[in-house]
């Protein structure tokens, strides 16, 4: 193997163990204040009681706020390469959703950060009775925003933690906890966010209804009133800056890889699948198998999306195998752990050359219930495709 071969592939394995490192951390970042709001169904003071614990001590505790900024950089780093080095941008649904909300949640982001900045400035605390009166009162437009934004941002980490656990071991069982802990959590979230709203308006005196223990902003901003202008047109400025900054990012990555594509050297091969239903197709050289079974609409089980990770993409090769480079490390690892045979590769790994290839494919279409343990104690893998 080159060192050249070498070094990207320790690259894609650290890329890979980053992605998952800063994802989590996000995760759990979004998850606690969910949690948070969840305490709006209770009342606006235990959320109030529990800022601290869940939201504050992100933003409070330095290793913990250094920990969450650099996550999100490197996260959308790695994001913004991985999109660059996409061959093809016909994929499932749920990965284009997940796509799309990781575009989104900067821009969203950007006014809820530069809110809670600009409070400081002030010299107040971002309490929730005063983040909700912000957002029932003075703007319920913001208010919609910070809906969209825990939306978006939920749908981008849970699709990630979900196609990151249905490729590990034992996925079945935790499966049956995750399912109903990704679909209750917003829900309650968004109803304490609602409750909490109903507590502090008062529809009768269309103002205030309630009044906050030991409310640290009770003589208002401590800053000095000239500034005071000042820092809300910066908490104004700032978001559409981080806007059209990230977006551009993300244009000036697409032109990237559309100029990469179009320079590369161009050739065709002919791949066949075999099985009850045969399929042949042409495709550009360039692409992995799966790429090109996604780019010709064809069937193709892929639980961890392409990753390498879960196996569940295997074929077994039956003519065009000596023009294919020998597997990675990465790829052997998966292949010995589903004790495949010879001639079986993982179609996400596979970059088929000039020529012909035949395959077929060695686990259904549809198979999505992953566990290892119990697929390696029956038989070693799962039911053959058809």
């Amino acid at each position: 193997m080159s060192d050249a071969v070498i070094a990207n592939h320790w690259g894609a394995k650290l890329r890979l163990k980053a992605m998952i490192i800063t994802g989590m951390v996000l995760f759990a970042f979004i998850t606690m204040h969910l949690l948070n709001l969840s305490l709006g169904l209770h009342s606006v003071q235990l959320m109030e009681d529990w800022r601290f614990a869940l939201s504050g001590v992100w933003s409070s505790v330095l290793p913990l706020k250094v920990l969450l900024q650099v996550s999100l950089v490197v996260h959308f780093i790695i994001a913004l390469y991985s999109l660059y080095r996409r061959n093809t941008l016909r994929v499932p649904a749920y990965d284009m959703a997940q796509m799309i909300a990781g575009v989104l949640i900067i821009p969203l982001m950007g006014i809820h950060v530069f809110g809670v900045m600009a409070v400081k400035q002030l010299g107040l605390e971002p309490t929730y009775f005063l983040i909700l009166s912000q957002f029932w009162i003075v703007s319920p437009i913001n208010g919609l925003q910070q809906v969209a934004l825990l939306v978006v941002a939920w749908i981008h980490g849970a699709i990630g933690v979900y196609s990151w656990l249905r490729a590990r071991d034992g996925s079945a069982r935790v499966m049956k906890f995750f399912y109903p802990f990704v679909v209750l959590l917003p829900i309650l979230a968004m109803l304490g966010f609602v409750e909490g709203g109903r507590q502090i308006i008062s529809v009768e005196e269309g103002g205030l209804g309630m009044v906050m223990e030991n409310d640290p902003n009770a003589d208002g901003p401590t800053v000095d009133p000239e500034m005071i202008p000042v820092i809300l047109a910066q908490a104004k400025e700032r978001p559409k800056l981080a806007t059209r900054v990230s977006l551009g990012l993300v244009a000036l990555v697409l032109l990237a890889r559309f100029i990469r594509l179009k320079l590369r050297e161009r050739s065709h091969v002919r791949v066949s699948y075999g099985g009850r239903r045969p399929m042949t197709f042409e495709s550009e050289t360039g692409l992995t198998l799966l790429e090109m079974a996604h780019e010709n609409s064809i069937p193709h089980a892929n639980v961890c999306r392409g990753r390498g990770r879960c196996g569940t993409c295997r074929v077994r090769v039956v003519k065009g195998g000596e023009k294919l480079a020998p597997p990675s490390e990465l790829e052997a690892k998966v292949l010995a752990r589903w004790n495949a045979e010879p001639n079986e590769r993982l179609a996400c790994q596979v970059m088929p050359q000039e020529g012909v290839l035949d395959v077929e494919r060695v686990v259904k279409a549809d198979y999505s219930n992953l566990d290892y343990a119990q697929a390696n104690k029956n038989s070693g893998s799962p039911v053959g495709a058809s």
